[in-house]
């Protein structure tokens, strides 16, 4: 068959990837770049180059990430891992909780203080309950009606608690207060064994884009074709027409929509019996993200003793990260600036990125999706396509189409049946 992928994101690339042998696969990326939001800047420091990931960074290597780290098993792709500790402070009074307090011979000594340590505490009796609740995969409890049915003393969950949680989304707290509980916990979910010691997550060397470079270098049949934005997709008899903004049309017999889910409804709105489908894709809401590549400390604790891998910094309204990867060897940070005024200094990239609000809604029409998807021969692949919002459902969606589209693909099995 003649497969159309529109969007080289991993959900696009992994599905070209899975299909390349099957089919003649064409993959269209509307940017000059493929990966989407699995992004490596490299930039220069004194002459030495650094590659930093300004958008997807985090996954572990246990089962949060089972497929993915399949597919980098399947490439060839070498990681690390290293320990993430987290830390959370309040840049008004520049208090700062460490976790864990001790790294190494290193010791963040306020973080040892008697209120700290009953944070720590709280906060470990607060993990242990979330691996019983995601369990039961109830994606209607939003965050506030979890943390209000968890009675938690106010100051702990006002300025500890919600700071954390809200930095790794950079939204107002009301409307984070809306998200979806089992999504906003899953990733301290996971990691609740670990307790207060660092998780381990993995990273590869030399950033995400050898990933997507050895995905993309092992595609044998698939023509890839970036700057390729997509103007029209119609009906042309049993196949789709597809024109790009360069004059081309072409005719497919599928067509693997690959992008988020307000683009796919955009493209989908003028073919008629896909009306409800184009429904469902409408009841996705988003909101962009602004990341700057820097070497301003100020975004970081003001004690470099509780400098962390991950850190939220928490003004009382908004509540941001910065991560720092002390690995570089070089005071190179990665922060969330949707709510800064000023931009830091020295600024040596800026990326924004379009996210999902991730509320019970995003779940229903998410299941919603799953009945409709292949409708007349046209697929839906994206993060948003499967459970919470992460890069290994961005996966997991190219494996469900490759299921239906090429069920006897070696590269499927070997992403699924692991030896």
């Amino acid at each position: 068959m003649r497969v159309a992928v529109v969007g080289g994101g991993a959900a696009g690339l992994t599905t070209a990837w899975l299909l390349d042998r099957e089919h003649d696969v064409t993959l269209f990326e509307r940017d000059d770049r493929l990966g989407g939001h699995a992004d490596t800047r490299t930039i220069e420091i004194d002459g030495r180059p650094i590659d930093v990931d300004a958008g997807f960074q985090f996954f572990s290597p246990g089962p949060a990430y089972a497929t993915f780290n399949r597919l980098l098993d399947a490439l060839g792709v070498v990681r690390d891992t290293y320990p993430a500790t987290i830390t959370v402070s309040d840049t008004r009074s520049g208090r700062a909780l460490a976790m864990p307090p001790t790294r190494g011979r290193q010791v963040a000594w306020p973080s040892l203080a008697p209120a700290s340590l009953d944070t720590l505490l709280r906060f470990r009796r607060f993990l242990n309950a979330i691996p019983p609740f995601l369990a039961r995969r109830d994606t209607t409890v939003t965050v506030a009606e979890y943390l209000e049915q968890a009675e938690l003393p106010k100051s702990f969950a006002d300025e500890f608690l919600v700071p954390l949680l809200l930095s790794f989304w950079c939204v107002d707290r009301e409307e984070f207060l809306g998200f979806a509980a089992c999504n906003a916990l899953y990733y301290l979910g996971v990691n609740a064994d670990s307790g207060l010691r660092a998780p381990v997550q993995s990273e590869i060397p030399g950033g995400l884009k050898v990933y997507v470079d050895a995905l993309a270098s092992s595609l044998e049949r698939t023509q890839v074709r970036t700057d390729a934005a997509i103007t029209r997709l119609s009906r042309a008899g049993e196949s789709f027409l597809v024109e790009t903004s360069d004059g081309v049309r072409a005719e497919f017999d599928r067509v693997v929509l690959a992008c988020n889910a307000r683009q796919a409804g955009e493209l989908v709105s003028g073919i008629p019996g896909l009306e409800r489908l184009r429904e469902q894709l409408g009841r996705f809401r988003t909101f962009d993200t602004r990341i700057a590549i820097h070497g301003d400390r100020r975004l970081m604790p003001r004690d470099e003793a509780s400098w962390s891998v991950v850190n939220a910094r928490w003004d009382g309204t908004h509540s941001s990260l910065t991560v720092w990867n002390p690995r570089h060897g070089a005071p190179v940070f990665k922060s969330w600036i949707t709510h800064d005024d000023d931009l830091p200094e020295p600024l040596y990239a800026l990326a924004t990125y379009e996210h999902g609000c991730i509320t019970p809604e995003y779940f229903d029409a998410q299941s919603t999706l799953k009945g409709l998807n292949g409708q007349q021969g046209l697929w839906l692949a994206g993060l948003y396509m499967h459970d919470v919002d992460s890069h290994e459902s961005a996966i997991r969606s190219a494996v469900a189409v490759a299921y239906a589209l090429a069920p006897d693909s070696p590269r499927l099995h070997s992403l699924v049946n692991p030896r």
